[in-house]
């Protein structure tokens, strides 16, 4: 089982959608080879690593270890060497025999005097700092990226801008970090489409008459769409065509319910049309990563309670991110249960921990993660295998939308 902690985060294409999931490691350096390898196998990430590759750092000395790259299919992994590997004749000579096999292999740039030295046969990617790449690179470096058709992966995005950017200059991957910061230049007011969600919301949590829920889906053309939509896809299984509100309550059921409308508050289809939506992802996805760490634990409860719970507690996480309010704003409106809206509030109990856990992995704050996963007694092969569940689901909610 892995001995160390990993953490995995998406990169996005320049359309936004999910392209990669960048490896991290609790250790500033890369862990030892068999232990990624454990790690990868038994979490099951070859399923998420045929829908987008996974990025990790390596070590050079790993490319000789034929073990360890033959666990990934070509496709499931850009292995990333540091800038000091173009100083090793032997690294890049097996860089060159893996790209021949048709492995994927990049270099993390450091200075942009480097870019004239890399050999086109040893590489087909390069990670580059986004500020590096914005105002480090001259003209004559871009127009020797672009000779040689590197794939361009960019770390360090800290804005909405800097995506822009660097999406406007071709690169494949960027890191998605400015997703759960508050873009300045956007409009302050929230959309009333999200805001009836959200009263929809309170109303399920409340258990009110089907009758108060009805009348705010009549009130909601587009909402009423989607809901019929729902019930009668192939997914739900309706065996005869639902065509009022009452029926499609009563086949989803109240959790169902609950739990679509938990998504679709964060849907693009709300406002802007059916595009990628990085921050639905990131959303789905904390909800269902604590979910399963929640199942890990010895709680003593209900398991599905606590694990509901859990769920509501990563997708409701970034409300304030989506409706540019206070999350104490948005808690007064909403009769959460009292656990989930202290961990949302005040990172308290359980749930607040686990929360921490998330942003903690998210932010690149790899001890306090470390620090807080060994106190809530969950093991590296744990954690791991919650986050490539919840990717793995995240990444399949997305595509069916």
């Amino acid at each position: 089982m892995p001995d160390s902690y990993s953490f995995f985060r998406p990169l996005l294409a320049a359309d936004k959608h999910w392209a990669a999931l960048d490896w991290c490691y609790a250790s500033p350096d890369p862990t030892d080879a068999s232990d990624l390898a454990r790690c990868f196998v038994d979490a099951g990430a070859a399923p998420l690593a045929r829908l987008m590759p996974l990025v990790m750092r390596i070590d050079p000395r790993w490319l000789s270890d034929s073990e360890f790259i033959e666990k990934f299919e070509a496709n499931q992994a850009i292995f990333v060497l540091p800038a000091a590997a173009l100083d090793d004749g032997q690294a890049i000579e097996l860089c060159a025999g893996l790209r021949r096999k048709g492995r994927h292999l990049a270099l993390q740039l450091d200075h942009a005097e480097r870019i004239k030295a890399i050999p086109r046969a040893a590489f087909d990617h390069l990670q580059v700092d986004a500020t590096l790449a914005r105002y480090e690179l001259s003209l004559l470096d871009w127009r020797d990226l672009e000779r040689n058709a590197l794939r361009k992966i960019a770390t360090g995005v800290g804005s909405l801008d800097a995506f822009e950017w660097l999406a406007a200059r071709h690169f494949d991957f960027s890191d998605s970090s400015f997703v759960t910061i508050i873009d300045p230049t956007s409009g302050g007011e929230p959309d009333l489409a999200r805001l009836k969600v959200l009263r929809l919301l309170s109303l399920v949590i409340q258990d009110a008459d089907t009758r108060e829920i009805e009348e705010v889906f009549r009130q909601e053309p587009r909402l009423s769409y989607n809901l019929l939509r729902l019930v009668n896809s192939v997914a739900v299984g309706a065996k005869t065509r639902i065509s009022s509100f009452n029926q499609a309550i009563a086949l989803l059921g109240r959790r169902q319910l609950q739990r679509w409308l938990q998504l679709l508050i964060y849907a693009d289809q709300l406002a802007h049309g059916n595009k990628p939506n990085p921050l639905l992802q990131l959303a789905a996805a904390r909800g269902r990563q604590m979910e399963l760490l929640a199942a890990t634990l010895d709680s003593g409860s209900d398991a599905r309670e606590i694990g509901d719970a859990a769920f509501m507690t990563g997708i409701f996480s970034l409300l304030d991110i989506l409706l540019k309010m206070p999350m104490r704003e948005i808690l007064s409106d909403l009769p959460l249960p009292s656990d989930v809206a202290a961990a949302l509030a005040l990172r308290q109990g359980t749930l607040g921990a686990l929360l921490a856990v998330v942003q903690a992995g998210e932010t690149r704050d790899f001890a306090q993660a470390k620090a807080l996963l060994s106190s809530l007694e969950i093991s590296p092969a744990g954690h791991a295998t919650a986050q490539i569940g919840a990717f793995y689901w995240a990444a399949r909610i997305s595509s069916e939308r």
